[in-house]
């Protein structure tokens, strides 16, 4: 029988320290097959012997170890007590004061066990250290670095805790929620509310396949996103696969910027972190999914909201207000009925002019803040060379056609000529002119209006607007309308 000569240990440093600490016991006879040793700290056995030479063996502090004596064993030669190891309580974070700020900003950590030595702390947010202002054995004070959002890394001593991802610069964008309608079942639940209600235990179920949710951040407002988080369905995580962060400026979305593709399964019951990288700002940011009913529990959205730049000669007029100050009407002097409801304009007639052999008219203008300023939004309107097609989506009432069976549409300042509008999507109701075959440069015109007049069918009592917009070029026009 083989008897393994017994170790004769003759120190060990350091004398204290954390769980996680490396330990370093110095001696003799210790061989060199590190699974035949075995480290105790007051009976708690060490589960990571990183290495043993014959004069040196190197262990780790489990967790759970107990001040009190270390014990050593060499296959099968035991010795009791090498001396005396001091095990310093683990730090706990239990709270960031915000886990987001500017550069400057003074963030506090709030747990226990922090000790109060200043030196023996530092904290990194991605490769870059924070300014350490205070410690305490409950909170820790610094200030937030000039640097790019990243995980934030508290170390105290020799542990090493990550806290939480820190968002830099960024703010927490919210608006008027926008999304799909119902879900699966007509649970209210379920509703696209349920992923920014901070609850990750809710979840959105729509009730079709495909499905979004996001905001819409404001008239005359953009948001430059950077990154977003999100939380899946708890029983279909596998759903978000393949969902989108998209970016839109049109109300339809029609315009929509995929910004950042989901590509693996998240995890359930915790947030999923992932930055976007882009240089334009949006003013509709949101999630969406063309399969798994739009499963998600949460979403946020982070960057920073601006104003928004509206390109010269860009105009997107929708007749969704009722109580707007500035908006398209039907006018001549026998003063026909504007009304804006279901999201158009409708102008019906004077019914004098159904009086024997009269024509109808009433022609399109802009009136702004109650008074009409050259028939234009702005006393003149712009025109642009990079937005040269005008569009309009109108139907007359009682036949719901885009033009009447017997009338006159002109657009003034344009040809002089009746009826002269472009078809191509009349099927669509819409109509449309291409202003650069007129007018080649940029300039102000100091009229613009759509002349609906001659109208002689008894049976067209006025006309309905859905829109009137200008575009870059008939592709996009196409594009909006959905041909």
């Amino acid at each position: 029988m083989y008897t393994y000569p017994a170790p004769l240990p003759t120190g060990f440093s350091p004398a204290s320290g954390y769980a996680g600490t490396l330990i370093t016991i110095e001696g003799s006879d210790f061989g060199d097959y590190k699974n035949a040793v075995s480290v105790f700290f007051n009976g708690v056995e060490s589960d990571l012997i990183v290495s043993c030479k014959d004069d040196e063996i190197v262990a780790q502090v489990p967790d759970g170890a107990i001040s009190g004596k270390i014990s050593l064993k060499v296959w099968t030669e035991i010795i009791d007590s090498i001396g005396s190891y001091v095990v310093i309580p683990s730090s706990e974070v239990s709270y960031l004061s915000s886990e987001r700020g500017k550069p400057g900003d003074e963030i506090s950590i709030i747990g226990e066990k922090f000790g109060t030595n200043l030196a023996d702390v530092q904290i990194f947010i991605g490769d870059a250290e924070a300014v350490v202002i205070s410690v305490s054995d409950n909170e820790i004070k610094f200030t937030i670095p000039d640097a790019s959002s990243g995980v934030l890394t508290l170390y105290v001593g020799t542990q090493v805790i990550p806290v939480s991802y820190f968002l830099i610069g960024d703010e927490l964008l919210t608006g008027t929620l926008i999304g799909h309608s119902s879900s699966w079942g007509d649970n209210p639940a379920t509703y696209i509310t349920a992923a920014v209600d901070g609850d990750i235990t809710t979840f959105v179920d729509g009730a079709t396949k495909t499905g979004y949710v996001g905001y819409d951040v404001g008239e005359g407002k953009t948001a430059l996103l950077t990154s977003v988080r999100y939380v899946p369905r708890a029983s279909h995580p596998q759903r978000m696969t393949g969902g989108e962060i998209r970016g839109a400026n049109d109300p339809t979305l029609f315009d929509a910027v995929t910004l950042y593709t989901i590509t693996e399964e998240p995890t359930v019951e915790v947030y999923t972190e992932a930055a976007i990288t882009t240089n334009e700002s949006y003013r509709y940011i949101y999630y969406y999914s063309a399969e798994g009913n739009c499963n998600i529990a949460e979403i946020e959205f982070y960057g920073n909201i601006t104003d928004a730049v509206i390109p010269e000669g860009k105009f997107m007029f929708e007749f969704d207000d009722p109580t707007a100050a500035n908006y398209w009407v039907g006018v001549n002097s026998s003063t026909p009925t504007n009304v804006i409801e279901d999201g158009k304009l409708k102008v019906t007639f004077n019914a004098s002019q159904f009086e024997g052999t009269n024509k109808r008219r009433a022609d399109l203008k802009y009136v702004e803040g109650g008074i009409f300023p050259g028939d234009s939004p702005t006393g003149a309107w712009r025109y642009s060379s990079e937005y040269p097609i005008l569009a309009y989506k109108i139907s007359f009432t009682g036949t719901g056609a885009a033009a009447p069976v017997a009338g006159n549409i002109k657009l003034d300042r344009f040809d002089n000529k009746n009826n002269s509008y472009l078809v191509d999507f009349i099927s669509d109701n819409v109509i449309y002119y291409d202003i650069s075959t007129v007018i080649t440069e940029s300039q102000d015109l100091a009229s613009w209006q759509l002349k609906i007049a001659d109208i002689t069918s008894t049976e067209e009592t006025g006309y309905e607007v859905d829109w009137i917009r200008t575009f870059k070029n008939k592709e996009e026009l196409q594009a909006f309308i959905g041909q």
